[in-house]
């Protein structure tokens, strides 16, 4: 069996295409242009799962300063090659289930693409140790409602395409319920969940984007 890491080390190469490809659309897009419109600024930004740095420059110029992890080195080149001309950005290995931050570090932790990846539970407990008291929490995550079996089984076949099997290590489903009790029961409110689709590309996963606050 292929440890995370070293799924997310041999995928670096080909990520922003393949991952493109399983969502069968434009999702990341949409996801971040969701994210651009995040108002007030988010101050103090942990980002988790930052892979090749695709939200990292637009954190950035949301943020006061950025922290941008992953557990993995060759998606932690990349990220610092797309924001080597960004001062407030630190890149560095962390893994969110549990990190080397003091508590009350940040005001953001942001998980584009990521919560459905990790041990949910350990990782939203670790993201309330982090952030200060009001803290926001925000977060991207792909879900299959709505897409049908059809559509599930080409979507599972094209990831044995690009990454060489069904799901991605530790994949979990979550549905806009599971991951609304999930993120209440881990000491969060939450103030938005905005179910995203792609209506130009039908047939593709569609996304939750997530706004909570830490209690």
């Amino acid at each position: 069996m292929v440890s995370p890491v070293r799924f997310w080390e041999r995928s670096a190469g080909f990520y922003d295409t393949g991952i493109d490809r399983v969502f069968g659309n434009s999702m990341r897009r949409i996801f971040l242009d969701t994210l651009q419109e995040e108002q007030p600024k988010l101050g103090r930004t942990v980002e988790f799962g930052c892979g090749t740095g695709y939200y990292t420059p637009v954190l950035a110029r949301l943020s006061e300063k950025v922290v941008a992890t992953d557990i993995a080195d060759r998606m932690l080149d990349r990220t610092r090659e797309r924001t080597r001309d960004i001062p407030t950005v630190t890149v560095q290995k962390e893994n969110c289930e549990k990190t080397t931050f003091p508590s009350a570090s940040f005001d953001t932790a942001f998980l584009g693409l990521t919560l459905h990846l990790v041990n949910g539970p350990a990782t939203l407990s670790e993201m309330h140790r982090i952030l200060k008291p009001g803290g926001r929490l925000l977060l991207t995550v792909p879900t299959i409602e709505g897409l049908g079996l059809p559509g599930i089984l080409r979507a599972l076949f094209r990831n044995l395409q690009v990454f060489g099997r069904l799901r991605q290590p530790g994949t979990v489903l979550y549905t806009h319920k599971t991951l609304g009790d999930l993120i209440a029961s881990s000491g969060f409110t939450v103030l938005g969940m905005k179910r995203l689709s792609d209506l130009e590309h039908p047939g593709g996963f569609s996304g939750l984007y997530v706004q909570a606050v830490k209690e």
